[in-house]
């Protein structure tokens, strides 16, 4: 009875050999086999930072607020001081013609801190005083006329309808009151004249700041309005009495663009530098 014992235990001793030798065994590697190609795991992708826009611009109305600027303002006609008539070849007086001059004017603009609003005041003058030279048997007489002065003062008050980052657009209501004086040899009766002009003026001032010149600008527009001219004179009483005063006026309605086209470039355009 003891041989079937033998035999289990001689078959358990030969499978844990079999076992532990499969355990040692290592498969050998084909040099030749394709291999699995290694992939390395991607990465996260760095996000750029989106850049901020640009802030827009400055108007040339912001830009320009709370600065001064001086320059010409362009001319503007003044009824000359003269006689109210002259004699005709028949020996008959006839009414002398309204006589204008352009008197050209400096002035200073101001863009105020208030919104869209500025001040302009101007002033211009002139003096004329012609004289001659006449050949006499001893020389030359020189002969001096009348002294003509004229003052002009403007007022206007621009108001910015738009504006961009080179060019205001903008209106204005203007005043201006001339004054022409004309010497007769007599201090106390000089002959005088005087012209008021009350319109609305609506123009373009362009800046240059498109070639590094932002407070140099040129301006351009047009005028329609009222001009109310006088002049007075001393007209001889009857009897020989003493002179009285004589008065002509003339009121009219106009354009700046009623006269010759290039008197818009002449009257009307006007130059400053801000500060």
């Amino acid at each position: 009875m003891r041989w079937p014992w033998v035999v289990v235990v001689c078959l358990s001793a030969a499978t844990a050999q079999a076992q532990d030798a499969d355990a040692g065994f290592v498969e050998p590697i084909d040099a030749g086999a394709p291999t699995a190609p290694v992939v390395a795991s991607p990465l996260p992708l760095a996000v750029a930072p989106v850049p901020a826009p640009a802030p827009a611009p400055l108007t040339a109305a912001a830009r320009m607020k709370g600065h001064l600027g001086f320059g010409f303002l362009g001319t503007a006609p003044v009824l000359q001081a003269s006689e109210d008539s002259t004699m005709s070849s028949f020996g008959g007086p006839v009414p002398a013609p309204f006589v204008r001059v352009s008197v050209p004017i400096l002035g200073l603009r101001w863009w105020t801190p208030v919104t869209r609003l500025g001040l302009e005041f101007g002033l211009g003058a002139m003096v004329s005083a012609p004289s001659s030279e006449l050949p006499v048997a001893n020389g030359s007489d020189i002969q001096t006329g009348p002294t003509t002065t004229e003052l002009l003062l403007q007022l206007s008050v621009p108001i910015v309808l738009a504006s961009t980052e080179h060019t205001i657009v903008f209106i204005a209501p203007e005043l201006r009151m001339g004054r022409s004086t004309k010497t007769t040899g007599d201090l106390k009766d000089p002959l005088l004249s005087m012209t008021w002009d009350a319109c609305l003026r609506a123009g373009v001032e362009i800046f240059f700041s498109f070639i590094g010149l932002p407070n140099l600008s040129l301006e351009a527009g047009v005028r329609a309005g009222f001009t109310h001219e006088v002049r007075t004179f001393s007209s001889s009483a009857p009897l020989n009495g003493p002179p009285r005063e004589g008065r002509r006026t003339l009121s009219r309605f106009s354009t700046s663009l009623v006269a010759n086209p290039w008197d818009l470039f002449t009257s009307t355009l006007s130059a400053r530098y801000y500060f």
